[in-house]
């Protein structure tokens, strides 16, 4: 075993998804750190191989963690190979020993060079972190629309992923849906499940006029259009007029759309920032665009 940060003890263990010990310190650890985990989405089948942790180890113990997620992207029609890193932590007790940082270099060293962008988000805490390892940020746009017009009778109902036959349902058209947005996550039934499983699990709606499932959130006069799933382009106008309320005032897009009519940019107002590894400009710098709410891992 290599010695890792001058400890002989400390150990680099990665490709353990199936390891039951370690995949519950994992958990342990995210839960700690962010709150959730992903036993759940292990035991559903759908954490697959493009789902790399890499972590720090010792005597059992996890210490830290990045991960690797390889993610495939159209923007334009153009495909994009993409790798996000996430989950980085570290327990509390251990941090301040470089153990993050070691884990970063492990995957810009592997990464950098290897795919058509290498990107994280980041929370307002570490911004002066991730520019020391070659990222920098990248402003995001979000889409909105002032919303003013009369609510329409809907022909969206909530989708039950309890039930099996609507859940699968669901899972097919997520596989045959076909891009709404211009910077578009190829279908990923594994990374959208983690949040219809989760943060978005009453948020589902399907309309068999439409033949569309849509995922909304509401918050007082302000309604998220969180992602759409469809075989064909929908207008999104249409759709929107059956999904706000008597209160909505504004309705937000959490994707850059392939047709931007009637809706106004701004810059995303987050605690998650965007951060692109490399000097060079990319395909996603200087553009009014945003990553998909449910690609972020």
């Amino acid at each position: 075993m290599a010695i890792i940060l001058d400890d002989p003890a400390l150990a680099l263990v990665e490709r353990y998804r199936d390891n039951p010990h370690l995949r519950a310190e994992l958990n342990a650890l995210t839960r700690q750190t962010y709150g959730f985990d992903f036993e759940a989405w292990y035991q559903a089948g759908f954490w697959q191989a493009d789902n790399q942790p890499c972590s720090l180890v010792r005597d059992g113990k996890m210490l830290a963690n990045a991960s690797a997620n390889l993610l495939d992207f159209t923007l334009d029609g153009q495909h994009l190979r993409c790798v996000q890193i996430g989950t980085v932590m570290t327990t509390p007790e251990a941090r301040g020993r470089g153990y993050s940082r070691y884990l970063m270099e492990v995957l810009v060293e592997r990464w950098a060079g290897q795919c058509d962008l290498l990107y994280l988000f980041a929370n307002s805490t570490v911004l002066d972190l991730y520019p020391k390892f070659g990222f920098r940020r990248v402003v995001e746009h979000e889409y909105y629309q002032p919303w003013s017009a009369q609510q329409r009778a809907t022909t969206f109902h909530p989708v039950n992923l309890d039930d099996g036959e609507q859940r699968q349902r669901f899972i097919d058209a997520l596989e045959k849906s076909c891009p709404q947005a211009r910077l578009s996550l190829v279908p990923n039934v594994p990374l959208t499940m983690f949040y219809c499983d989760g943060p978005y699990r009453e948020a589902v709606f399907h309309s068999s006029v439409h033949e569309a499932y849509v995922m909304i959130e509401h918050d007082g006069e302000r309604m998220v259009l969180v992602d759409v799933f469809c075989e064909r382009e929908l207008v999104l106008a249409d759709v929107m007029a059956e999904l706000v309320t008597a209160t909505t005032r504004e309705v937000v897009l959490g994707f850059a759309p392939r047709n931007s009519e009637g809706f106004a940019t701004r810059v995303v107002d987050s605690d998650d920032a965007l951060f692109v590894w490399g000097a060079a400009p990319t395909s996603v710098d200087g553009q009014a665009l945003m990553f998909p709410l449910l690609s972020h891992t």
